[in-house]
């Protein structure tokens, strides 16, 4: 194990050392939680110390809390996972890295476009009236651009029904608080997108699981949930799930909306990936249009750093809307807002959308090459795949040996609220690379990972 060489580079006492170097591997993601430490013999036998200074160090790194001894089993790390990948700016530079973690659009921004438009917005945009004064859920003619935009996607609304968000995160988190009371639950798909279980977390709200499978969700796990369970509220993405990259069929979306109807269960939509699909597909919303609440983005088409969003929201959560949203960002940035009614306007987002349908495509069938013979879930237009674990290689194991090879992939812990039953998977997101070629070489490090034994086994560990 590479953090026992590094012992011999930290100065101090060896006991210590040996507790700080199993402190760095754990931050660094070398030790993962459940991972078996070395015995006390073996241990002392390659760092050529005696046994007692091993189980001093162990005792220390019990007393730090980042192990627990097992009778008769040995000792074994804790470390906690975090909720979702870091932050490019904070992830590990393992050069040359790649990020594979997270579902940037690929070739964002896309600045010959951009720059036009950012040109055209400085020369005659009126910053006293945009600047000067709040608009909350947003300004007449934004909401007029968010109308025509969300009936591209497939659902009519006036402009009273929409409200300009700062990007289907804050979307997420302001109808969570709309629609809900703290402590009440949250109906969730089992294996669902982190950002809406953190927001529903941060705001005090339980996460119950709904059984999918390769359809979406099991309508007759839904009922039954409803049944059994006090919640009447369901988060779901139908179309292109992250990330399982399920899309719901019509037959299933019907059936779901019958029980949602029949319960009254009020369902916030999370359609971020809508666009990409040709044909469109007809949103769940589209059925429940007095109690769902639609929400998509800019982002996905244009970058992550375009934080500006579109919600439909029935008149009866309109007001609660209102208020989270102005106890959060006090309205979206009302220059993006301009920007992007005049991308809508000018029919400018949908060259930006198909040229992401065409780069995504282009990369799945990269991923399909570099995938042959593995077993792996994707779309034709789809940001990412998700790719299933064998038994032998656990999703956490697997990311943090791929970072040290160099690729960043997000393992199912992130996404998977109910573990027992959920699929053990890694989330690869092709649009992240910086190009085909990199994307290429990180697939085949993958592939070639996959295929090879676990060299964190129990087994190879204690060698």
């Amino acid at each position: 194990m590479k953090w026992i060489s590094e012992v011999r580079r930290i100065r101090g006492p060896r006991y210590l050392a040996i507790a700080d170097a199993v402190m760095r591997a754990i931050d660094g993601g070398e030790l993962l939680n459940g991972t078996r430490l070395p015995t006390h013999r073996s241990l002392a036998d390659q760092l050529e110390l005696d046994v007692t200074t091993v189980t001093r160090a162990y005792a220390e790194i019990q007393r730090r809390g980042l192990a627990e001894a097992r009778v008769g089993q040995g000792t074994f790390v804790l470390a906690s996972l975090p909720d979702s990948p870091a932050s490019t700016f904070t992830a590990a530079s393992h050069a040359p890295f790649v990020d594979l973690s997270h579902n940037f659009p690929a070739g964002a921004p896309p600045l010959p476009n951009l720059r036009e438009l950012a040109n055209e917005v400085a020369r005659d945009l009126d910053y006293g009236a945009l600047l000067g004064r709040q608009s909350d859920i947003g300004t007449v003619s934004h909401r007029a651009a968010g109308a025509a935009y969300l009936e591209t996607l497939g659902v009519k609304a006036g402009g009273d029904d929409v409200v300009v968000c700062a990007g289907a995160q804050h979307g997420i988190a302001v109808a969570f608080a709309a629609v809900t009371e703290p402590g009440d639950s949250i109906l969730m798909e089992e294996t669902t997108f982190y950002g809406a279980r953190t927001a529903a977390r941060m705001l005090g709200r339980n996460v119950i699981p709904v059984a999918m499978d390769d359809e979406g969700l099991v309508p007759d796990s839904l009922e039954e949930k409803v049944r059994s369970r006090d919640a009447r509220v369901l988060y779901c993405a139908p179309t292109l799930h992250n990330p399982t990259t399920a899309i719901m069929p019509l037959a299933r979306r019907k059936a779901i909306a019958k029980i949602c109807e029949r319960y009254k269960i009020a369902v916030v939509e999370d359609d971020v990936y809508g666009f990409l699909m040709s044909p469109r597909r007809e949103p769940l919303s589209v059925r429940l249009s007095s109690q769902a609440i639609y929400i998509t983005s800019l982002s996905k088409s244009c970058g992550p750093g375009f934080r500006l969003g579109y919600m439909r929201v029935p008149e009866q959560w309109r007001r609660a809307v209102g208020t989270a949203l102005r106890a959060t960002t006090l309205m979206a940035p009302p220059i993006e807002a301009e920007i992007a009614a005049r991308l809508v306007r000018s029919g400018l987002i949908a060259q930006l959308e198909s040229a992401q349908q065409a780069r995504n495509s282009e990369r799945q069938r990269i991923a399909e090459q570099a995938f042959r013979g593995l077993d792996y879930s994707s779309k034709a237009n789809a940001f990412h795949v998700w790719l299933h674990m064998p038994e032998e290689w656990p999703s956490e194991v697997f990311a943090a040996e791929a970072k040290l090879r160099g690729v960043g992939v997000s393992p199912a812990a992130f996404f998977n609220l109910d573990p027992k039953n959920a699929r053990d998977a890694v989330r690869v997101c092709l649009s992240a690379a910086e190009n085909n070629d990199v994307l290429r070489r990180a697939t085949k490090i993958l592939a070639t990972l996959i295929t090879s034994e676990n060299p964190w086994a129990v087994t190879a560990a204690i060698a």
